[in-house]
């Protein structure tokens, strides 16, 4: 059983899920919950972190690509909406 705070490695979570997680977000595995990979280790790509004792999730999202025309993405807000006009 799995419980708020176990720190549990990728590939044990994708054989308890039983499909290989993809990126940061994975929304609807089940229809009751989706699974949202981060990590707060230092020198993270990201700075994603929990406060509120667990209750707050603070999660930086992703960047684009880095091309010759954006040689740092970190410096490009994220879209609030995607192409179609729902929430990024």
């Amino acid at each position: 059983m799995i419980t708020q705070g176990d720190i549990i490695s990728y590939l044990d979570r994708c054989r308890n899920e039983r499909v290989n997680l993809q990126r940061g977000m994975n929304y609807r595995l089940n229809p009751s919950y989706s699974v949202i990979l981060m990590s707060i280790r230092i020198g993270a790509p990201y700075a994603d972190r929990i406060e509120d004792a667990g209750k707050t999730l603070i999660y930086e999202g992703h960047d684009i690509a880095k091309t010759p025309d954006v040689p740092n993405p970190k410096s490009i807000d994220q879209p609030m909406y995607n192409r179609r006009g729902s929430f990024s």
